[in-house]
């Protein structure tokens, strides 16, 4: 039931946001305060609690949101030292401080422990605190609003599973987390396929932290990033339909500022619902560049997607950095769950392109195989999207290659250059139209990869006509 929901769902919203404008936003949903065993350095920062935490964020570069989830027990004063009473008044603070369509600001929880075959789980989504503590010194009644065991990762993913409104998202994991009876067998990444644990998890990090960093330059990179990657492609093969992104784990006042790192998700305009959304439906990705905007997608259908149909899937995927940084190598893995070989496995590589095209001719039918994509700009930095999930149906045969597909071009909105990805090698002729019908852009052109300067161009709405011996396309373009 919950795989033909998810079809159903991510069919619909996929469809939804591919009718209009996807955007794409920057930040962290895992970061803590003075609420718990964050902000050590408050004393001289000045900042406390989530509110100055919101404040700081704010200031960050290429920062649209910041989650904090606090710890969600006490156990000693700032180790981690969180009381049930301090959950509605952070849950408070984030609202006063959240400026849809400028800043989100979240408040949400991490739950559990680091002891063996336990783990720390990040949540948002609850209204009351999730916990397990009685008898607390100096606590009137329990340390939490809803008990849940210690160690009952079952109870927890099953009541994240029945909250609609709520998402787990796994807080840097290890291959023995999340047992059910402290056993390496009974772990996550061990245990048989669960579907009430799937509709509950969404995601886990790239990268995570340095939980401890004091920087506030950027510049403080974790190097756990090919720990996570192997166990993100370990959960794919157990059968989870999860997605990739970024943490910070702040427990000092660098809210966004710690590395260049973010967790990028995919959405309409910024605001708590479409973040939460894109969450739920795995329109995120992990990158090491603070601003890199990701395409992979197939016939329409953004990272998140999971489908069916009687073709064989082609898939693109686009890199478009604003700051001019380049792709070396871009990377498609495919896998599928509990095949018996390697637990995903590289189809296709390019280097030195921006772009990619991949069709999969290879499939077997009735096997959902799960594809994403990695790439490492010039520099070295990482970037690793959520999957998309396909299942081949009946007797699969080759798409069309229509006009539709023979460009692309991005960024869309674009204010300084507009870069162009041809399927194949010709010669053609682009202009730029205004809603008038006036050419405001006309050149001539030739080969597969070009960029054009539209700063000049005024804000506003466009029509882009690509014309040649044997296509004649147009699109919608948005000048900002």
């Amino acid at each position: 039931m919950r795989l033909f929901l998810i079809f159903i769902v991510s069919w619909c919203v996929s469809n939804f946001y591919f009718a209009q404008t996807n955007n794409y936003y920057f930040g962290n949903l895992h970061a803590h305060t003075g609420f718990s065993d964050g902000n050590k350095d408050s004393v001289t920062s000045g900042v406390s609690k989530p509110d100055g935490a919101y404040n700081y964020a704010k200031q960050s570069s290429n920062f649209d949101f910041l989650g904090i989830s606090e710890h969600n027990h006490y156990s000693n004063n700032n180790n981690p030292g969180f009381r049930v009473q301090s959950y509605q008044i952070g849950l408070n603070m984030a609202d006063q401080a959240n400026q849809d369509g400028t800043f989100l600001a979240l408040f949400g929880m991490e739950y559990g422990v680091s002891s063996n075959y336990n783990g720390h789980v990040v949540i948002y989504g609850f209204n009351q605190l999730i916990g397990w503590e009685t008898n607390l010194s100096g606590q009137v009644g329990a340390n939490y609003d809803i008990f849940n065991a210690k160690t009952d990762y079952h109870g927890l993913f099953t009541k994240v599973k029945n909250n609609p409104n709520a998402f787990a998202y796994l807080a840097h994991p290890n291959f023995d987390d999340y047992s059910t009876n402290g056993s390496q067998a009974t772990a996550l990444a061990y245990a048989p396929y669960n579907p009430a644990y799937d509709s509950a998890i969404v995601g886990m990090p790239l990268r995570s932290g340095n939980a401890f960093s004091t920087f506030t330059d950027y510049s403080d990179y974790s190097t756990s990033g090919a720990y996570f990657f192997t166990y993100y492609k370990k959960l794919l093969y157990q059968g989870y339909h999860l997605g990739i992104g970024y943490d910070h784990d702040n427990h000092y006042t660098n809210f966004g500022r710690s590395n260049g790192g973010r967790l990028a998700i995919i959405a309409p305009s910024l605001t708590r619902s479409n973040l939460m959304l894109a969450m739920k439906n795995m329109h995120f990705y992990g990158t090491d560049d603070s601003n890199a905007e990701i395409e992979f997608s197939t016939n329409g259908n953004i990272m998140g997607s999971i489908l069916s149909d009687n073709f064989y899937p082609t898939f693109n995927v686009i890199h478009n950095d604003p700051d001019g940084e380049q792709a070396d190598t871009i990377k498609i893995w495919r896998g599928y769950s509990n095949s018996g070989g390697l637990w995903a496995e590289i189809v296709r590589f390019n280097k030195g392109s921006n772009t990619m095209t991949y069709q999969d001719t290879s499939i077997k039918p009735n096997i959902e195989y799960y594809y994403f994509a990695e790439i490492k700009q010039a520099d070295g930095q990482w970037i690793v999207t959520s999957p998309i999930w396909y299942k081949g149906i009946g007797a699969l045969g080759l798409t069309e290659r229509n006009n539709e597909s023979t460009f692309r071009y991005f960024p869309n909105p674009a204010s300084k250059s507009l870069s162009f990805s041809l399927r194949d090698n010709l010669e053609f002729q682009i202009t730029i139209s205004d809603i008038t019908g006036r050419k405001v852009y006309e050149n001539n052109f030739s080969g597969k990869d070009f960029v054009i300067d539209v700063s000049a161009l005024t804000p506003g709405a466009y029509q882009l006509s690509l014309k040649s011996l044997n296509v004649n396309v147009s699109k919608k373009l948005i000048i900002e």
